[in-house]
């Protein structure tokens, strides 16, 4: 029992004679840029050795590609008419092979298409373009850009980039300085305080550390820092839990 295949070749086409055309680069980029549409027509005619003389004439008004159009300066451009250069197959059999993928939709990278022969090669051709100044203008002009690096290093006049570099930033200069003032701040607070306890100490000999909060309106904690550095607490009657000056901060003048 034979199986039937799923994807059959049409070969209707298969008998039809067709010609294998190597043709310059940027022609078949002309020629893609150009799909759908009529780019040219063959002209065949009789020669004086009694062989066909074929041309190709491009279409006026193609659309020129991206990778042609960049090349193109002045009086350059691409020529409109080319020459065949005939040949026979010989030894070889090679057919053109065509593969319809229309509707397919979301499958169209995954499934085959409809397969069907167009024909089988018959003669070997190779489009020459014409020894013309222009075609050889085109051609120098696209060597030369095809031997330009992509990454080119420029030299720049003037500096490009909003922002340059600095030794500081602006944020920074500012944390610095708060930071600095935050330092002054403490300090000046201090010996402002510090003055504020020698001056209490010149009315009064001893002070519970209550009493020199309130005189001096600071937190406890702040003012028994200082006390430490310039006063002695009393830990025995008659002054306990008391604090008073330091000998070497006393200077009580005697009163007579």
């Amino acid at each position: 029992m034979s199986r039937k295949r799923e994807h059959a070749v049409d070969c209707e086409m298969a008998k039809r004679g067709v010609w294998l055309v190597k043709v310059p680069r940027y022609l078949s980029d002309l020629w893609e840029a150009n799909a759908g549409t009529d780019v040219g027509r063959l002209v065949i005619q009789q020669g004086a050795n009694g062989k066909g003389d074929v041309k190709l004439k491009s279409r006026p008004g193609l659309v020129l590609p991206q990778s042609v159009s960049a090349t193109i300066k002045g009086p350059a451009q691409v020529p409109d008419e080319h020459s065949f250069i005939l040949g026979d197959v010989l030894n070889q059999t090679m057919a053109v092979l065509a593969e319809d993928k229309s509707g397919l939709n979301e499958d169209v990278d995954v499934k085959s298409g409809r397969l069907s022969l167009e024909g089988r090669v018959v003669k070997r051709a190779e489009c020459r373009p014409p020894a013309s100044n222009s075609y050889l203008k085109m051609k120098i002009a696209q060597i030369s850009n095809s031997g330009q690096p992509k990454k080119q290093v420029l030299q720049m006049e003037k500096a490009a980039v909003k922002f340059k570099p600095v030794a500081a930033h602006a944020e920074d200069m500012m944390r610095i300085k708060q930071k600095k003032e935050g330092a002054k701040t403490v300090r000046a607070d201090r010996n402002v305080l510090m003055e504020a306890l020698f001056h209490a100490f010149e009315k009064h000999q001893y002070y519970r550390l209550q009493d020199l909060q309130q005189l001096t309106q600071r937190p406890a904690g702040y003012v028994k820092e200082i006390l430490t550095e310039i006063a002695v607490y009393n830990t025995a009657p008659p002054h306990k839990s008391m604090w008073e000056l330091k000998p070497e901060y006393r200077n009580y003048a005697l009163q007579k």
